[in-house]
Order: C-alpha cells, then sequence, then structure tokens
C-alpha cells in the first residue's frame, strides 16, 4: 500500500472528517433537544399513571413500517444511551443496550442509505 501525500491527507481531513465532525455535534445537539422535548410524549407512549397509550402512526408517506408507542420509547432509550456514551457515563451494559436497541430504531428509516 502506497503513502498517502500531504494532499491526500489534506483532502481526506476536508472532506471526510471535518464533515463527519459537524454532523456528529449536530446529531448530539438534535438529541439534546429530542430528551429536552419528549416528556409529555414519553408519559403518553409508555402508559405512564396506568393510561393505556393510544398512539397510532398515520404516517403517509409509505415508510416500510408504521411506528408503535415501543418505537417511541426505543428511540428514547437510544438517545439516552447515545449521550452517555458522548458524555462518558455509560456502562458496558448501556453500550450493549444501544447496540440492541439500533436495529430497532434504524426501522424507523424511510428513505434508503444513500438516497
Amino acid at each position: 500500500m502506497a503513502r498517502a501525500t500531504d494532499l491526500q491527507v489534506q483532502n481526506y481531513s476536508d472532506q471526510r472528517i471535518r464533515p463527519r465532525a459537524e454532523q456528529a455535534r449536530a446529531l448530539v445537539a438534535a438529541f439534546r433537544d429530542d430528551k429536552a422535548a419528549i416528556e409529555d410524549v414519553y408519559e403518553h407512549v409508555s402508559g405512564a399513571n396506568a393510561i393505556p397509550a393510544t398512539w397510532e402512526d398515520e404516517n403517509t408517506s409509505g415508510p416500510p413500517s408504521l411506528q408503535t408507542p415501543q418505537d417511541v420509547l426505543v428511540f428514547n432509550a437510544v438517545a439516552t444511551l447515545f449521550l452517555k456514551c458522548i458524555d462518558g457515563t455509560a456502562t458496558a451494559q448501556d453500550v450493549a443496550d444501544l447496540s440492541a436497541n439500533w436495529p430497532v430504531f434504524q426501522a424507523a428509516c424511510v428513505r434508503p442509505l444513500g438516497a
């Protein structure tokens, strides 16, 4: 394997590392905002106070699957666990739980990768 030139390293840094850092920063900020806004939604879908969740996904854009109250709870778990990893407070079990919940969270995707 040939060694990269300084220009190749600069291009990689500019075209990949910097954009990924921006995307990661935006994701963390978005998850923090989502967590700040989910309280009432979480209470509704979790059936808190012995009130069963009544929400049904009415998305008409043709997602591969409709969301359920459990999917909202999984999203909350993913956001919580991801932020624990970023904040340095995650345990090994938190990391395993994030990995286990990630495919369920990803099922909310509507468009194929790269679309």
